[in-house]
C-alpha cells in the first residue's frame, strides 16, 4: 500500500524554512533605510580650510626668530573640535622658483620636513575663523644653521595641510615697482564729475591708489587725463577731486606720463605712425564759468575767457602730473616689439620702453631679465619681471587678511629668486594696467551679486594695495630703487619677441584719420577749429587704452558711439530740404533754412546758383549761424521777363572755402508777368469803381435840387393858381423853362 505521508512533512518543512524569508528581508531593507542617515553625516563632514604664513611678509632675517600664524576657518556647520598643529620646516633651501611653485602647487616629492613646534588649537565654531600662532626661537637648532634662501614651511592640522615658504635673507635685492595711477576705461573723451567724485571719494579707485603709494619709492605711471579732467572743470570739479589732485602733485614719488587715456603707443606705430598721437586741445572741455549742481558734468561749450586768463588753460598745464621723467613709454603688455621700440626711438632719441620679461627671447621661458635693457639696434627699455609682478598682484587683489599675508610671503620668495638670479642688476617689477583697471573698477556692475546687489569689500581697497606696495617698500629682502637707478644702471641685452600687431586697433587707426578729415572739413566753419579736432582726437585715444585689453564686447560698443558722434559732427552743419516756392512777383527774397548743431557759433556763406537766366539771385549770402540752432538766410531773387520752373542750387562754404553739407536744390516757379496783368487789371478795376462813384454822386446831387425845386413850386401855385398861369402866360421866358421842365424831367 503506497501513502503520501513522506511527501506532505517535506513540503512542511519546506514552508517551515521560507517562512522567515520575507520578514528578514524586510528587515535588512530598513536597516539600510536606517544608515541613510549616517552616510549623509559622513559626507557633511568637511576639513577646515587652512593657510599658512610667516611674520614680515615671509622674511627672516639671520638671528632672528621665526614667528608664523596658521589660519583655520571651519566652513562646515559643525563645531571643529580642538586639537594640536604642527608647524614644519624644510631642511634644505629650494632651488628656484620652478621647485618653488611645485611645492606650493602640492608637489612635495623631494622636500624633507623637521617638526619644529607645536601649539594647542581651540575649538572653531561653525564658520568662524581660529588662529594658531607659533614661534620658534632664534636658537632653535633648525633655525641656526639656516643658510639665506627660500625654505618651504607646513602646518598640519586635523588631517589637513597648509604650505608656505619662509625667506632666509642677509642682505636686500635692488628692486624697483611702477605703479599705474588710472582711473577705469571711459568711452567719452573726458571724465566728468559724477565719475571724478566717485574715484576720489574716501573709498574710491583713485583715492586708493595715492594712499598706497604715499611714503613708498613706488614709480607712479599717471594718465594725464584725470588732472586734465579736474583741471578742466575749474570751480565746478567736486572738492575731493580738487584734494586729490593736490595730493597727486605734492608726493615725492618718482613718474612719467602714460598717453593720454592710457593709449596704446604700440598699436599707433604698428599703424604706421611716425610718432605716438597727443591730445591736440581740450578747449571743448573747459568750464570757466560755474554750473549749478554740485557735481556738474563737462559738456562742449565755447570757451569765454579773457585775454588775461588763457595761459592758464593752456594745453601742457591741463596735462601737468608734477616733476616727471620724461620719454618713457608703456605699451600694451607683450606689444613692444623690436620695431616699435625702434620706432619709438626713431621719434624720440631719448625714448625707453616698458615691457614684460616674457616679451622677451630671455625671459619667454620664465627667466630673469634685469630692469635695465637694450635692443640690438640701440633701443633703450625697462624690463619688468612678469612672475614677480603677478606674485604682488595677488596680494592686491587678496580681501582676507590671511589671504594677503600667505600670499605677500610667496611674492617676498619670488623677488628674492629674481634678485639672485639677476646678480648686482636690479628687477622690476609692475602692476599690470590691464589687471589694475579691472581690479579698480568701482562701479556696481562690477561688484553686484547674483541677486543683483552690490557685495561690500571686507577691506578697504586702499589697505589691499597698500599691502601688496610694502611687499617692495617694507620687505627686509628688497631695496627699493628710485628711477632713475634703474634709467642708469648698465643695461643687458635684449631680444624682444615678434608679434603680430593688433588688427581691430591697427584698423581703427586707420578709421581715425579719415575721422579727423571729416570732422575737420566741418571745423572750418569754427572761429577755432582745432576745438572740434580736439573732441574727437581726445576720444580716439580713451578708445585706444589698454584697460580695454579683454574687453571686447564693450570695446566694440565704444567704437560704435565713436562712429555715431564722428558721422553728426561731420554732419553737423548743412541746409534743410527746401521747399518748392512759386515766385509771382518781380523781386523777393527766398528763405533758406540753415542748422547748426554744434555748441559753437558756425559762420558759412551760402551760394545759390538759378539753372536758368530767368531769374537773377545774389551769388554769396555770408551768415553767422548761432549754436544748436536753425536760422532763416535770405537769398535776394529778381525775375526776368518769362514765366516757368527754374531750379536754384544751393550750397554752403565755410571761411576757407571748403563746402559744408551736401548741396540742395530748390525749385522755383516763376510767373513774372502776372505782376503787370494784375496792375492793369486793378487800374481798370479801380478807375472803374472811381467813375461809377463819381456818376452816382452827381445823380445824387440831382435828385435833391429836383425835390427841392419841386416842393418850391408847389408852395407858389397853391394861393393863387390863375395868377401863376396868367404869369406863365406873359412870361415867355419862364414858360419856356417850365415848358423844358415838362419835357424833360430828368435833365
Amino acid at each position: 500500500m503506497t501513502t503520501d505521508l513522506p511527501r506532505r512533512r517535506a513540503a512542511h518543512s519546506r514552508r517551515r524554512f521560507l517562512a522567515p524569508l520575507p520578514a528578514a528581508a524586510f528587515a535588512v531593507l530598513l536597516g539600510l533605510s536606517c544608515a541613510a542617515p549616517v552616510h549623509a553625516a559622513v559626507a557633511e563632514d568637511v576639513p577646515p580650510e587652512l593657510s599658512l604664513a610667516a611674520a614680515a611678509r615671509g622674511v627672516l632675517r639671520p638671528g632672528t626668530a621665526l614667528t608664523t600664524t596658521l589660519t583655520i576657518e571651519n566652513v562646515s556647520d559643525q563645531p571643529l573640535e580642538g586639537s594640536t598643529a604642527v608647524l614644519e620646516l624644510g631642511r634644505a633651501p629650494l632651488d628656484g622658483r620652478e621647485e618653488l611653485r611645485a611645492w606650493l602647487g602640492g608637489d612635495d616629492a623631494d622636500v624633507e620636513l623637521t617638526p619644529v613646534g607645536s601649539e594647542a588649537a581651540e575649538e572653531v565654531a561653525a564658520g568662524e575663523t581660529g588662529t594658531v600662532g607659533f614661534t620658534i626661537a632664534a636658537g632653535h637648532d633648525e633655525l641656526a644653521e639656516l643658510d639665506p634662501g627660500v625654505y618651504p614651511l607646513r602646518a598640519r592640522f586635523d588631517g589637513g595641510t597648509a604650505d608656505s615658504v619662509v625667506v632666509v635673507a642677509d642682505e636686500a635685492e635692488p628692486v624697483g615697482i611702477v605703479v599705474p595711477i588710472t582711473a577705469p576705461v571711459a568711452a567719452r573723451g573726458m571724465l566728468d564729475g559724477a565719475a571724478l567724485e566717485t574715484l576720489t571719494a574716501a573709498d574710491g579707485a583713485l583715492t586708493a591708489q595715492l594712499e598706497a603709494v604715499a611714503g613708498t619709492e613706488a614709480i607712479l605711471a599717471v594718465d594725464p587725463a584725470i588732472p586734465a579732467a579736474i583741471r578742466a572743470l575749474g570751480d565746478n570739479a567736486p572738492l575731493s577731486a580738487v584734494e586729490w589732485l593736490e595730493d597727486l602733485m605734492l608726493l615725492s614719488n618718482d613718474r612719467f606720463a602714460l598717453q593720454f587715456g592710457d593709449a596704446d603707443v604700440a598699436a599707433q606705430l604698428q599703424a604706421g605712425l611716425a610718432a605716438p598721437l597727443q591730445p591736440l586741445t581740450l578747449e571743448g572741455y573747459l568750464q570757466r564759468e560755474t554750473a549749478p549742481g554740485p557735481s556738474p558734468t563737462p559738456t562742449e561749450s565755447p570757451a569765454n575767457v579773457p585775454d588775461g586768463e588763457a595761459d592758464e588753460f593752456a594745453l601742457e598745464d591741463l596735462l601737468d602730473i608734477g616733476d616727471a621723467e620724461g620719454s618713457l613709454y608703456w605699451p600694451s603688455p607683450g606689444n613692444a616689439t623690436s620695431d616699435v621700440i625702434e620706432g619709438l626711438r626713431a621719434a624720440d632719441p631719448e625714448a625707453v620702453t616698458l615691457t614684460p620679461s616674457d616679451a622677451t627671447a630671455e625671459g619667454a621661458d620664465g627667466g630673469v631679465v634685469p630692469a635695465p635693457g637694450a635692443t640690438s639696434g640701440g633701443g633703450a627699455a625697462l624690463v619688468y619681471d612678469v612672475a614677480a609682478s603677478r606674485a604682488i598682484d595677488t596680494v592686491a587683489r587678496a580681501d582676507a587678511e590671511s589671504e594677503r599675508d600667505a600670499a605677500a610671503a610667496t611674492a617676498s620668495a619670488e623677488l628674492w629668486f629674481a634678485g639672485r638670479e639677476a646678480g648686482d642688476a636690479p628687477v622690476l617689477v609692475a602692476l599690470d594696467r590691464a589687471d589694475a583697471t579691472t581690479y579698480l573698477d568701482t562701479s556696481a556692475d562690477a561688484d553686484a551679486d547674483a541677486d543683483g546687489e552690490a557685495e561690500e569689500d571686507t577691506t578697504p581697497l586702499g589697505v589691499q594695495l597698500g599691502e601688496a606696495m610694502d611687499v617692495v617698500g617694507l620687505s627686509a629682502a628688497v631695496d627699493p630703487q628710485r628711477l632713475r637707478d634703474l634709467l642708469d644702471a648698465q643695461p643687458a641685452r635684449i631680444t624682444p619677441s615678434a608679434l603680430a600687431p593688433d588688427a581691430d586697433r591697427v584698423d581703427f587707426l586707420a578709421e581715425l584719420a579719415d575721422a579727423e578729415e571729416r570732422v575737420g572739413v566741418t571745423a572750418t566753419v569754427l572761429d577755432e577749429p582745432e576745438t572740434l579736432i580736439g573732441l574727437v582726437r581726445a576720444e580716439a585715444l580713451q578708445a585706444l587704452g589698454v584697460g580695454w585689453d579683454g574687453r571686447g564686447p564693450q570695446w566694440r560698443e565704444v567704437l560704435g558711439q565713436f562712429r555715431e558722434n564722428t558721422r553728426e559732427r561731420a554732419n553737423a552743419v548743412g541746409i534743410q530740404d527746401p521747399d518748392p516756392v512759386n515766385l509771382i512777383s518781380a523781386g523777393a527774397n527766398l528763405p533758406v533754412w540753415v542748422r547748426n548743431d554744434l555748441p559753437y557759433p558756425a559762420t558759412v556763406t551760402l551760394l545759390a546758383r538759378p539753372t536758368d537766366p530767368r531769374l537773377d539771385v545774389a551769388d554769396m549770402v555770408p551768415v553767422t549761424i548761432q549754436p544748436r540752432s536753425v536760422q532763416a538766410v535770405q537769398v535776394p531773387v529778381e525775375a526776368r521777363v518769362g514765366s516757368g520752373d527754374v531750379g536754384i542750387e544751393l550750397s554752403l562754404k565755410s571761411p576757407t572755402l571748403a563746402d559744408i553739407g551736401p548741396h540742395q536744390t530748390v525749385e522755383v516757379t516763376v510767373r513774372a508777368d502776372w505782376e503787370r496783368i494784375g496792375i492793369v487789371v486793378l487800374g481798370v478795376l479801380v478807375v472803374g469803381l472811381i467813375g461809377i462813384g463819381i456818376v452816382r454822386t452827381v445823380r445824387r446831387e440831382r435828385r435833391r435840387r429836383r425835390g427841392q425845386d419841386a416842393a418850391a413850386d408847389a408852395t407858389h401855385a397853391a394861393p393863387d393858381e390863375s395868377g401863376a398861369q396868367t404869369q406863365d402866360a406873359a412870361d415867355p421866358q419862364h414858360q419856356d423853362a417850365a415848358g423844358t421842365d415838362r419835357k424833360d424831367p430828368d435833365a
